[in-house]
């Protein structure tokens, strides 16, 4: 009895993490609602209300620049844009950025 719910359990967290993969249209929300955050950070307010008006635009051009592979349960994001990078893991309709350059301030 105790295998056949660990067996039952198994299905569903599999199950569960298969639903909530999240897709190349979830990816590029993240990607616009960071690009947002970004501008509403910069000192100068006319660069923070151009970002934030601009960002969806810029995400979705980020986004024509991602592969997306898709493992079933997560999936991975890789963008290269201008000499810069940003890699994901997207899980459970979450995304945890693995490399950041891209977001990075130079100073």
């Amino acid at each position: 009895m105790k295998r056949l719910y660990i067996t039952l359990t198994l299905i569903a967290l599999f199950g569960v993490l298969a639903y909530t993969n999240p897709s190349l249209n979830n990816y590029d929300d993240f990607i616009s609602q960071k690009i947002t955050e970004k501008a509403r950070k910069q000192s100068d307010p006319v660069v923070g209300a151009l970002g934030s008006l601009l960002g969806s635009i810029a995400a979705n051009l980020l986004t024509t620049q991602t592969a997306r592979k898709d493992y079933i349960f997560f999936s991975t994001y890789d963008t290269m844009f201008l000499n810069k990078r940003v890699q994901a893991i997207g899980i459970l309709n979450n995304f945890f950025i693995t490399d950041d350059s891209a977001f990075k301030h130079n100073d």
